[in-house]
């Protein structure tokens, strides 16, 4: 068993990466005066580990409940959330219960904002299914659902009593949800730290991602999180912004084509390609910063230049009549966004192989060329 603990002044917690069920077991135990817990799925995580986990949870003497919403982004609403409201009424669920989201980043973010408003906050704990939620969404408290206006425009901070990081699950994963999750690596590591962009850059040469290999990321991937969180939990003093590398376009793409083309990290692969493209045309990184992480992301097999691969093809439809119209949209998009500021778009950028820095607003004529230039390509 591995523990990175997230300290914070309130609320500290611990990050906890084993396979053992009994680690979880004991850890949920410390929860004082538990009434029951409520597990948080989707309709596909239900299929392949409810059972299971539920069983798990009644055999150690917990009183269990379970709420299934749909799964992928459109999951993440305002009708799941009231779904869920009701669901826990009708099951008793009260302020002494625990809310367990088991699942990908939607089930976290969506179980994460109930648990924070459901009789004004009960106990939540993230137990991760998918690569994406293990390295990334699990773990800083950020909930959120999304409207059609945008990508988690209602949301909360509110943290975890635990994480469980069972690698376990990603042995259940297609290839498109590994490849989904690999994108947030590569975003870690070019974030923060050139010596993990090599050994990405070795692994994923050889084209073969041990278990050993799977852990170690992970573990890399929480510890840089757990610092920047314990630094600035709310995003206050900007330096948790750099987590945003990739994510302003992301959010704007998934928005526009109404959740429903791409998962989270094939946008965030087009999102730190075009972050890239953009820091070289600023002068803060070279030329072999930008072409570096598009080898990665093809090895990745997340490259945005080639068929068949859904990110060509939306480049593709962008590029085509209507790309005046397109790219306009996605700008105004854009300055939706959570972190714009005064309308002018507030990205974070790379300056070098792991150094990426927060806070370099690009204006309106500057954003729609690079973007024409970009999706051309």
């Amino acid at each position: 068993m591995k523990k990175i603990t997230v300290k914070l002044k309130t609320n500290p917690y611990n990050i906890i990466l084993s396979a053992k069920e009994a680690d979880f077991i004991s850890n949920l135990k410390k929860l004082q005066d538990l009434s029951s817990v409520f597990i948080i799925t989707d309709s596909v995580i239900s299929k392949i580990h409810l059972s299971k986990f539920k069983n798990l949870l009644i055999q150690n003497k917990f009183i269990v409940k379970t709420a299934v919403i749909p799964a992928g982004e459109t999951g993440k609403s305002l009708k799941s959330l009231s779904f869920l409201y009701d669901s826990a009424l009708k099951n008793g669920i009260d302020r002494k219960s625990c809310v367990i989201a088991l699942g990908g980043g939607v089930v976290g973010d969506c179980a994460g904002f109930f648990a924070s408003t459901y009789m004004r906050g009960i106990r939540l704990v993230q137990v991760p299914t998918t690569l994406l939620a293990a390295c990334d969404s699990s773990i800083g408290g950020k909930t959120a659902i999304n409207t059609d206006g945008g990508k988690n425009i209602a949301g909360t901070f509110y943290q975890p009593y635990f994480v469980w990081l069972n690698t376990d699950f990603l042995k259940t994963l297609d290839m498109r949800q590994i490849r989904n999750g690999l994108a947030e690596v590569v975003k870690y590591a070019f974030t923060f730290d050139n010596k993990f962009i090599d050994y990405l850059s070795k692994i994923l040469e050889i084209g073969i991602i041990t278990e050993q290999n799977f852990e170690y990321i992970i573990y890399k991937c929480c510890s840089y999180k757990a610092d920047i969180v314990q630094k600035d939990e709310k995003e206050t003093r900007g330096l948790r912004a750099l987590l945003n590398l990739g994510h302003t376009l992301a959010h704007a793409i998934e928005t526009h084509t109404k959740y429903n083309k791409f998962l989270h990290g094939e946008a965030v692969a087009i999102g730190l390609l075009f972050a890239a493209q953009l820091s070289v045309y600023k002068k803060l990184c070279k030329q072999e910063v930008y072409d570096e992480i598009l080898s990665i992301l093809r090895h990745c097999g997340l490259d945005p230049q080639s068929p068949p691969f859904s990110i060509y093809v939306f480049s593709k439809e962008i590029a085509g009549q209507n790309k005046k119209s397109n790219i306009a949209a996605l700008v105004n998009l854009m300055k939706k966004d959570k972190k714009s500021v005064n309308s002018k778009i507030n990205f974070t950028l790379l300056k070098g192989f792991g150094k990426a820095q927060s806070g370099y607003l690009i204006d309106d004529k500057t954003l729609y060329n690079q973007l024409k230039v970009f999706f051309n390509t």
